[in-house]
């Protein structure tokens, strides 16, 4: 994913100097102040101010330790921007700016020179951690115990309904008691944790909690626990027995530096009896309740040696974990997470619909993002996740349906937020939650449901779609992504039609078995069809 198609300015982009990373922004009338904020400063604007060095340059030098970075330029302290010279825009729909830099402090910045043929370093050196096939191959449905089914039980009242959905992963979101200090909303952030060792008493006890995972084993699904990783509510328990766990404000109040989380306090992970608290608390959980994996909250901007540690301590009590990190970091996967985030598909979909960019879009974007990681590296692949609005309302229901079919025939583990699947329509994103919140069951989109149901079935009933590589076709229409999933014994072809307007069904499918399709006419395809055949 691109922010321009213009020639790259390297003089402009993010430099190594031996003071850290050297920003520069080429500025213009009206710009007084210039900064860079982002995920090596906590989002803070005016942390990382750059300085006037010519009539319209300005630039800086900013600390960053190893790891992704996502930043925008702040110019005049109110505007937020990509940064113009740089190519890279990250893959989480949040439109930022990128850069990595490895193990050993080298920069890499994306600009379109990394393919198949020419893979990046990490890439070539490095091997990701070994994931549990049940991850591998799974299908990860995210969803809120009150919003999905008030309670526990009530999650388990419909787990008919997502074990005929056909997923194999519950992903529950956090089930803690919320703090009450500061709370935006009737019920407050989830993520705002009162006690990490306790259960929100509404959603019922931990008998009912164990009473739900046993029955979601039964059912031969998996289930992950959410965990809220570097910040806690302002009131949690621990602020009043370990106060010199948490980061302070230079008047000494505690605070949590990313700006607008009034509620949250910082976790200080320099304190060695914080982290060793908080790894045994997580295998608490783990054996006490028999998760089969975590997902971990703002990894993104938690130190990346306690994130390895993390993994460790888990491995130890589950040698099968499952981790998600919610990041897009490519070092998160040498020690740490099985599966990543990966939503750059998203905006480059709804680009070709738009006419701005052509299907080809999306395989440069798959090659970039695939060769720049570890080899193997699992991406979670979404169209909606808790931070972005409805998949419906950002595509248009026909291109909806067109994504769909892509995320779910492509290569990684996919992901599915609560109610997405019948286009339920009262979710906005993880805010939605700060009240009374509950999916709208009656308004019930079946067409949308029936399709994705369908391509559930088709990825647990077809090896190549789980573990097959990805091999593009040039269709011949500009708009038409074609790709080949294949396994040594299995060969499957999928092609979408990411337009408005029909084309041609390629000739291919002819001799092949179809497995599924939708708008397509004997030789033709409809405006947002698709098609799976096996060869």
């Amino acid at each position: 994913m691109t922010n321009s198609t213009l020639p790259t300015r390297h003089d402009l982009l993010p430099q190594k100097t031996g003071r850290g990373i050297r920003f520069t922004f080429e500025g213009g009338p009206g710009v007084h102040s210039v900064a860079v904020a982002g995920t090596f400063n906590s989002w803070v604007g005016d942390a990382a101010p750059l300085t006037r060095v010519g009539v319209s340059t300005w630039q800086g030098t900013v600390p960053v330790r190893p790891g992704r970075h996502h930043y925008k330029i702040v110019v005049n302290g109110t505007d937020w921007i990509v940064d113009p010279a740089n190519p890279w825009v990250s893959e989480d729909a949040q439109n930022n700016s990128s850069f990595t830099i490895n193990e050993f402090g080298d920069l890499f910045v994306r600009t379109g020179d990394v393919s198949q043929q020419t893979p990046g370093d990490l890439y070539r050196r490095r091997t990701a951690v070994t994931s549990p096939q049940w991850l591998a191959e799974a299908v990860v449905y995210q969803l809120s115990v009150r919003a999905f089914g008030a309670t526990f039980e009530g999650v388990r009242q419909r787990l008919d309904y997502l074990e005929q959905l056909g997923v194999s992963v519950i992903w529950l979101m956090p089930f803690h008691p919320v703090g009450e200090t500061r709370r935006t909303g009737q019920a407050g952030d989830p993520y705002a944790v009162r006690d990490f060792n306790a259960i929100d008493a509404e959603l019922g006890d931990a008998a009912a909690l164990r009473d739900l995972i046993a029955d979601i084993h039964t059912r031969g699904m998996r289930v992950l626990m959410d965990w809220t990783l570097n910040r806690a509510s302002v009131d949690n328990v621990l602020t009043h027995t370990h106060p010199e766990w948490f980061t302070r404000d230079a008047g000494g109040r505690l605070y949590y530096a990313v700006p607008n989380r009034d509620c949250f306090a910082g976790f200080d992970f320099s304190s060695r009896a914080l982290r060793t608290w908080l790894l045994g608390a997580m295998r608490d959980w783990v054996t006490g309740f028999d998760f089969d994996g975590m997902r971990f909250d703002d990894s993104d901007i938690t130190p990346l040696d306690f994130l390895d540690e993390i993994r460790a301590a888990l491995v130890a009590v589950r040698p099968d974990i499952g981790i998600i990190s919610q990041s897009t970091d490519e070092l998160h996967h040498l020690d740490f997470a099985d599966l990543t985030y990966d939503g750059g598909a998203r905006d480059s979909m709804l680009r070709v619909a738009r006419g701005e960019l052509g299907a080809d879009a999306i395989r440069w974007q798959w090659e970039e993002s695939t060769y720049t990681f570890p080899r193997a590296a699992l991406r979670l692949r979404w169209l909606e996740e808790k931070e972005q609005g409805r998949a419906f309302r950002h595509f248009g229901h026909g291109l909806h349906l067109a994504a769909a079919a892509v995320v779910f025939t492509f290569d990684g583990v996919p992901h599915l937020m609560m109610g997405q699947e019948f286009n339920e329509p009262r979710w906005q994103n993880w805010t939605s939650l700060f009240d009374d919140f509950h999916l709208d069951w009656n308004r019930f989109d079946e067409t949308t449901f029936k399709h994705y149901q369908a391509l559930i079935a088709l990825r647990r009933q077809h090896a190549a779609l789980r573990q097959g590589g990805v091999h593009f076709v040039r269709s011949g229409w500009r708009d038409l992504l074609v790709y080949w999933r294949s396994t040594p014994g299995q060969r499957i072809l999928v092609a979408v039609n990411l337009s408005e307007r029909a084309c041609e069904l390629p000739a291919a499918f002819a001799s092949h078995q179809m497995l599924y399709e939708r708008g397509v006419n004997g030789t033709t395809m409809d405006p947002f069809g698709c098609a799976i055949a096996m060869a």
